[in-house]
């Protein structure tokens, strides 16, 4: 549905885009806007007093559904020709019900096989991104990027249980609400190229391992959009990408984030919206 209308949108107004020639390389800001289709696969252990916990897999364990439509933003200040910075933030956020069928602990907290548990599972993350471009000619742009984020990991676990107490049952609500944050940083290379009076494309690929502090962690993302520009400030925009990252957290307890674990998520997603340029 999403991507017919923004055809329908293009159709309506694409003879706007036939008068103007401007180059939207070089833009000083852009905003963007979109929906986007997620897939989904995590593997997380939030550690108990006593000592680690167990992987918990969000998917097989807790039933979370593997795909979701979330809405996703952006913005993009250029300050220099060979200069950005991007910053966004992409909501992922999911709930779900299931009968588990195995014992784990989360936490401090229990949960045997049978029990059905309600589960909130939420892995936002947000983008600070600067890119350097040491090719910046009219159509081509290609040069290198910096990324930081983090990933917030949100997870809420209830369930009801049946105690026998003076020869009848009862039933007793118990749960455990844990949230663990996950700094990621990655670097690489990017390109941007404008393929046409309105189409532009664009890419970035980045990686790193590093262990800072009491995170340790493994990062790859990537991605590739194309845009067509319907007027001079509205653009159209279909793209792809990918974030897998890898946190192991160590213990430390002089910090509100001092819960430790293991974070274990990929991301991918197809997303489709519009861009504003001010």
């Amino acid at each position: 549905m999403v991507p017919l209308a923004l055809l329908i949108l293009g159709a309506a107004v694409a003879p706007l885009a036939g008068q103007t020639a401007t180059n939207h390389l070089y833009d000083k800001f852009q905003v963007g806007g979109y929906l986007s289709s997620i897939l989904l696969n995590s593997n997380v252990r939030v550690d108990g007093s006593g000592g680690k916990g167990e992987d918990i897999d969000a998917e097989d364990d807790l039933g979370l559904s593997r795909t979701k439509v979330q809405p996703r933003f952006d913005l993009r200040w250029r300050p220099g020709r060979r200069h950005e910075l991007e910053v966004g933030y992409q909501f992922a956020r999911r709930t779900g019900e299931k009968v588990i069928t195995r014992d784990f602990d989360f936490g401090d907290t229990s949960f045997t096989a049978g029990l059905r548990v309600r589960s909130r599972f939420d892995t936002d993350q947000a983008f600070l991104n600067y890119r350097f471009a040491f090719m910046a000619r009219e159509k081509t742009q290609v040069g290198v990027g910096l990324g930081l984020g983090a990933l917030f990991l949100g997870t809420g676990l209830d369930a009801m249980a049946s105690i026998a107490s003076g020869g009848k049952a009862d039933s007793v609500a118990f749960g455990t609400d844990n949230d663990l944050l996950g700094p990621t940083a990655s670097l690489g290379a990017y390109g941007r190229f404008q393929v046409g009076s309105a189409w532009y494309l664009e890419a970035d690929f980045r990686g790193v391992k590093v262990a800072i502090d009491r995170y340790d962690a493994s990062v790859v993302e990537g991605g590739a959009a194309v845009r067509y520009f319907v007027s001079q400030a509205v653009a159209l925009e279909a793209g792809y990408g990918l974030s897998a990252i890898t946190v192991d957290i160590g213990p430390k307890g002089d910090t509100s984030w001092s819960a430790t674990g293991k974070i274990k998520y990929s991301l991918q997603h197809l997303r489709f919206g519009v861009t504003w340029t001010p």
